[in-house]
């Protein structure tokens, strides 16, 4: 047992360092903001009441299908059921996440080998998801098997764990037509007819019991909870409200919904190219698979960091693949630097800087003022780490000093960096697509 153990370490060192710090991520903070409405789903359940909780309250957030809330209900019953601990309570409700995270690494490694789950826990998304408390993870897991399943040949398999994500975030559903095209190019209609079967049934399954309850208050929630919502985050069309300086009265109407049709427009063409695709081998379903996730994220008007964590297990598995990328290059230095320029910096200059200035953040999608420190208070605690930089950075004169002209300049600061994240997913998109060009 002694001589086993150093092996086990030497083989799996990464994996081991990865879950204490993805441990140590997860007692230590989560994103207030979002899980006080988690909180409020669990409150319908503890009263009898979970398939009511799309006919919430308006000022409820439930935007979400329902299977992150099934896992979120689960998870913090058992969680309050076993201790009173903030702490513990954090970690018992990211277990799903934690366990997403180190299944992504292990489906990466066995397919693609030992790199390729190093690749995938050096880059922060995964890391970013845990500490806030996010479902994308989740989805990201779906993703991948969907896609693993798919250059196996096993369409069915496929279109189910792809159903799966999109019961995590609608939006995904878009994956499901890519196992459905095949088989109707193929002209295997009793294969597509069963397979569109069997995963409505998986979606209903999981629907049924909440749209019944409820089903306008079901359909009004999830697919148009954020109809009118201004874009926000690292979305590309959030940069006309930055520019006004939040005004939104400035702003013209047509911001909220405008997305919508470059994105379609971008969906059909995809769709068009890939019907006209010879062949669907690992490199042509990757490409497309890379291909969505590029259109879904630049045109998406939440423009939310955490739907990057979709994007990063295809970009490790384009990086193994393909050679030319592999190694101490321009891709691969990107995929390490930009989640982090877009993640940590963003929040540093936005955030944190208005926590440093006792200042407040926008909030979009509310389209009311906070209080940036009280954020972080309710995220963390007065005693953690971050909150305690903020009180450093305050009480130092320099340091207050710029982080107060990065928080009048918050604008600014948002505007530059969607410019660099949206530029590197089309960087991505342009490298995925040659590459299949030149096989």
């Amino acid at each position: 047992m002694r001589q086993r153990l150093p092996g086990f370490l030497k083989n799996n060192i990464e994996i081991v360092v990865a879950n204490i710090v993805s441990v140590l991520l997860a007692i230590s903070s989560w994103n207030y903001y979002d899980v006080r409405y988690f909180l409020e789903w669990y409150t319908y359940f503890a009263s009898g009441r979970l398939l009511y909780v799309y006919a919430s309250s308006i000022y409820d957030k439930i935007a979400y299908p329902p299977l992150p809330v099934l896992v979120f209900v689960t998870a913090h019953h058992a969680a309050v059921s076993l201790t009173e601990s903030i702490e513990a309570i954090r970690l018992i409700d990211k277990l799903p996440l934690i366990i997403s995270f180190n299944a992504i690494y292990f489906v990466l490694r066995k397919q693609y080998g030992r790199r390729a789950g190093l690749l995938w826990l050096i880059n922060i998304s995964g890391y970013i998801i845990i500490s806030g408390y996010q479902f994308d993870l989740i989805a990201a897991l779906f993703l991948l098997l969907g896609y693993v399943q798919l250059t196996r040949g096993d369409f069915l398999k496929s279109a189910v764990y792809l159903t799966l994500a999109a019961l995590v975030k609608q939006v995904l559903a878009v994956f499901i037509l890519i196992p459905l095209l095949i088989k109707l190019k193929n002209h295997d209609y009793r294969g597509l007819l069963y397979m569109t079967f069997v995963a409505a049934g998986v979606g209903l399954m999981f629907v049924t019991p909440f749209l019944l309850a409820d089903p306008y208050a079901f359909v009004r929630r999830v697919f148009f909870f954020h109809a009118t919502r201004y874009p926000q985050e690292l979305s590309l069309f959030a940069i006309p409200l930055y520019a006004a300086w939040y005004n939104v009265n400035t702003v013209p109407a047509w911001l909220v919904w405008v997305w919508i049709i470059p994105l379609i427009i971008y969906m059909l063409l995809l769709y068009y190219c890939f019907l006209k695709e010879t062949e669907y081998d690992g490199k042509v379903l990757l490409k497309y698979f890379i291909s969505l996730l590029v259109g879904l994220l630049v045109f998406n008007k939440i423009g939310g960091f955490n739907y990057f964590t979709w994007l990063v297990p295809f970009l490790v598995v384009f990086t193994i693949e393909n050679p030319l990328y592999s190694g101490k290059n321009l891709f691969e230095k990107l995929y390490v630097s930009m989640p982090i320029i877009s993640s940590i910096l963003y929040y540093v200059s936005t955030l944190f800087a208005a926590a440093v200035a006792s200042s407040e953040i926008f909030m979009v999608e509310d389209l009311n003022w906070v209080s940036a420190e009280e954020v972080i208070l309710r995220s963390t605690s007065a005693s953690s780490l971050l909150y305690t930089l903020v009180q450093a950075c305050r009480s130092n004169s320099l340091l207050s000093i710029l982080f107060t002209i990065l928080n009048q300049s918050k604008p600014v600061s948002q505007i530059f960096f969607t410019i660099i994240y949206n530029s590197y997913l089309l960087y991505i998109l342009k490298e995925a697509r040659m590459i299949v060009k030149s096989r």
